[in-house]
């Protein structure tokens, strides 16, 4: 028997009610999707930046200058070196960044922005990048450089006398004489060659849990023993210091770099 019209408008209705169902089901997901994907990428971009910040709040500043980590050096440096422009931007077809910056470049930006060495970038999936870098970012060698000489006149300086001098009231007015004066007694000298010497004991751990840093953490080590023996210079020591500190951080599940977060 042939269906009524009436049937037949039914039937017309309830496909296209579930149809509409299907639509708005597909609509739904689709919009649940975006925002999940939005909410994951909001979560990447906020731990970045507190993994950013939690490196940047623990670099020393001396003579008013943030001393920036040495991965974040490395990266400045290729930008001084590769900057050519006149508009202040930079992208990855101007410089050739190493490999293992190239790994999580995202996040040594954020460093850098956190630093004020730039004002902004923008990273895509495809590895295409461009920044927007400010004037001290191609100063800051030689601000760095200028600072570190401002801290070490400030922490001791010679006048001139008839006998070499410590510790004394300067004297006005008086020739052929030599007086130094260290202002540097605050700084515990000691304490720092003991937390070097406590990390040195497990030397031979060094190359399995920090790989290719390793030898990095050496050297930084020995320089930090040499300033110590010389008692000088203790705000590039307080630059190692934060650099050894960096390198630790970067080692995950690893007790000795815990260990040496502890100390210090």
């Amino acid at each position: 028997m042939p269906k009524s019209s009436l049937e037949k408008a039914l039937e017309k209705y309830q496909k296209e009610a579930a149809k509409n169902v299907k639509k708005k089901i597909q609509a739904d997901k689709r919009l649940a999707d975006k925002q999940r994907r939005e909410a994951n990428r909001q979560a990447q971009i906020d731990a970045r930046r507190e993994r950013a910040a939690s490196i940047v709040n623990g670099q020393p500043t001396v003579g008013g200058l943030k001393i920036i980590d040495s991965t974040a050096e490395e990266l400045v440096a290729n930008i001084c070196d590769g900057y050519k422009r006149n508009d202040f931007k930079l992208t990855n077809n101007d410089i050739r960044i190493p490999e293992y910056l190239e790994r999580d470049l995202q996040f040594e930006f954020e460093k850098l922005k956190q630093y004020g060495l730039i004002s902004q970038y923008a990273y895509y999936i495809s590895g295409i990048w461009e920044i927007s870098i400010l004037p001290s970012i191609l100063s800051y060698f030689q601000d760095k450089e200028n600072a570190m000489n401002q801290e070490q006149k400030t922490s001791s300086y010679t006048n001139i006398f008839n006998g070499d001098v410590s510790d004394i009231q300067i004297q006005q007015g008086t020739k052929n004489s030599t007086q130094t004066k260290n202002v540097n007694n605050e700084f515990d000298y000691d304490a720092v060659g003991k937390i070097i010497e406590q990390i040195r004991k497990y030397d031979g751990m060094l190359d399995s849990e920090f790989g290719e840093s390793a030898s990095e953490l050496r050297e930084k080590m020995e320089e930090i023993l040499v300033l110590v023996q010389r008692q000088e210079n203790p705000s590039k020591i307080q630059v190692l210091l934060a650099d050894i500190k960096n390198l630790a951080m970067g080692v995950g599940g690893s007790l000795i770099a815990s260990g040496i977060l502890s100390l210090l």
